[in-house]
């Protein structure tokens, strides 16, 4: 199996290509322009490495979720699942089929599985596979996915539920896991990951929206007048929103940059109305009535936003803040 370097160890090995701290730097800038700040500068100096022919992996044993960094393969996991999610049809010009995903989660962190075999899916679709199963992950890969790890499963991975020995310890059901902290605003540093806000939106602003594969949902890139995910080559794509507010929480305030589903739950809507936005911006106005002073519960990571000189705070989950959980701790 394989563990990825860290951000100064990529660097250090893109060095030994002979080329420049100073070309580097520029060539993760324009990566990171390039896709509108939906990577960190993590990621796009494994781009850059894997353009250049760099290995950037080192052999490790079996890992645990936190241990699970983006670009790793042939990675194995237990966990339990802890939230399950629809399976999805898909259809294009080049195929159709099913894609499905859950969140498994062990005593330290959490995880998004995706899963695109129809072996594997029929577990779900035949309740193989349900919240509370235990299961063991072999020959995965891990991907970001706008700054969040996924697992991803072909047909040359094994999905075994409830292996025999296999334990798993608490975890929150369909909750954030063990691994994140609450913590103040103000508190807050570039370094901070696996971090709950609390606080309450007083400013919010219009949805952006940008292109993804309609088959797996990764970022599609424009190249040549067509759009190309890398999993999937050209794609007709579909688009999904990011939104920016801020909370506030008495001791500071921070932007926050959601997506997708999580943009959603900010307005209280369903992912496919805020995706009609797009054609008409004027709705987004009553949409986001009643918005300016909700409290919300965020998870996610805070990240250097280099343009402004701030600290932001990417969303993992959003969720309305129930002041009987506050009380429960």
């Amino acid at each position: 199996m394989l563990m990825g370097l860290t951000y100064e160890e990529i660097i250090a090995k893109i060095k030994e290509k002979g080329v420049s701290e100073e070309e580097i730097q520029t060539r993760i800038k324009q990566k990171l322009d390039q896709l509108s700040g939906l990577i960190s500068k993590e990621g796009a100096a494994q781009i850059i490495a894997n353009e250049l022919g760099v290995k950037i992996f080192r052999d490790v044993g079996k890992l645990k979720v936190k241990e699970i960094r983006a670009g790793m393969r042939d990675i194995e996991v237990d966990g339990k699942v802890i939230n399950l999610f629809e399976v999805r049809s898909f259809k294009n010009e080049k195929r159709e089929g099913k894609v499905a995903s859950f969140i498994l989660g062990d005593e330290g962190g959490q995880i998004r599985i995706v899963l695109w075999d129809v072996g594997h899916i029929s577990k779900i679709e035949n309740k193989e596979i349900k919240e509370g199963t235990v299961l063991k992950i072999k020959n995965t890969y891990c991907r970001d996915n706008n700054g969040f790890k996924e697992l991803h499963l072909n047909s040359n991975s094994e999905l075994i539920t409830n292996p025999k020995g296999v334990i798993i310890g608490t975890v929150a059901n369909g909750q954030i896991s063990s691994e994140f902290s609450h913590k103040n605003i103000a508190e807050i540093n570039e370094r901070d990951r696996n971090v709950i806000l609390r606080g309450t939106i007083v400013q919010i602003f219009d949805p952006r929206f940008y292109e993804v594969c309609d088959q797996c949902s990764k970022r599609a890139i424009a190249e040549n007048g067509s759009y190309k995910c890398a999993d999937h080559g050209n794609v007709n794509p579909k688009y999904a929103a990011v939104l920016n507010f801020f909370l506030d929480d008495g001791t500071e305030n921070i932007r926050v940059v959601c997506f997708r589903e999580s943009a959603a739950n900010v307005l209280g809507v369903k992912e496919e109305e805020l995706g009609k936005v797009r054609n008409n911006i004027s709705t987004f106005e009553n949409m986001k009535s009643g918005v300016l002073g909700k409290q919300l519960e965020v998870s996610g990571r805070a990240t250097k936003n280099d343009m402004f000189n701030r600290v932001e705070f990417i969303a993992n989950s959003v969720e309305e803040l129930k002041p009987e959980n506050i009380l429960r701790e």
